[in-house]
């Protein structure tokens, strides 16, 4: 439930002004409150791994865990500050936001967010003004192979974080779905427009699979540790 940050690889055409998101590269976060900032050797490193994909850097991405992806004054200000670094040389640099547990949201579609900021300055003089704008979803086939293997890592790094979701866990309390059900809806939503449905559902129960057997690994991991404990006492 803490805040998540990393870099977005992708393109940008100066012809058709448009840019596209094709990659999201998490980093590691300095802090361990709500507020998270970027690492920079990890920032460094997927700055690095992007590349060889064939990515520029086009923007960042962290979540607002369980409240509105709305940008606060810190997130503005840093925004304008990668914005200033990263679109050197005419290229794009956008935030994105997501929200995947907002409270006030009772959908299974986490909540995104895109914004860059604009030169005007807010009426009391304090900060730059952000401009949100709309975003469509590519009909880009994924790589699903790729995506499982970042799938993978994501929740072998992140398994046992003492701010880690329980997968098995109710997402809301006027919900019957889980959250890994949850999770697998909104993935359900995103993959809507892939031209193989039956290659995306697959993909979605290989996902499932993943989470199922990792949350039961971590479960036997907890009891073993159980045992251990009683038997040295």
């Amino acid at each position: 439930m803490a805040e998540v940050i990393g870099l977005l690889g992708g393109r940008y055409s100066e012809v058709d002004k448009i840019v596209e998101v094709c990659a999201a590269e998490p980093c590691n976060s300095l802090s361990t409150g709500l507020q998270c900032e970027m690492d920079p050797v990890s920032q460094t490193q997927a700055s690095e791994t992007l590349a060889v994909r064939g990515y520029s850097v086009i923007g960042w991405y962290h979540s607002h865990p369980a409240f509105d992806p709305n940008p606060s004054l810190r997130d503005i200000d840093t925004q304008a500050k990668y914005q200033s670094y990263f679109s050197r040389g005419g290229a794009k640099f956008i935030g994105m936001i997501i929200s995947p547990y907002n409270r006030n949201n009772p959908l299974p579609y986490s909540q995104i967010t895109c914004l860059v900021i604009s030169e005007e300055i807010s009426p009391d003089g304090s900060y730059r003004l952000p401009y949100k704008f709309e975003v469509q979803q590519m009909l880009e086939e994924p790589r699903w192979g790729l995506v499982f293997e970042k799938t993978r890592w994501i929740i072998e790094k992140y398994r046992l974080s003492h701010s880690s979701v329980p997968m098995d866990k109710i997402f809301r309390r006027d919900s019957d779905l889980t959250c890994l059900q949850k999770l697998l809806e909104c993935l359900r939503k995103t993959l809507s427009k892939v031209t193989n449905c039956f290659i995306a559902e697959e993909f979605l129960t290989q996902i499932e699979n993943l989470f199922l057997s990792n949350y039961k690994s971590k479960q036997e991991n907890g009891v073993t540790e159980e045992c251990a404990k009683q038997f040295l006492m």
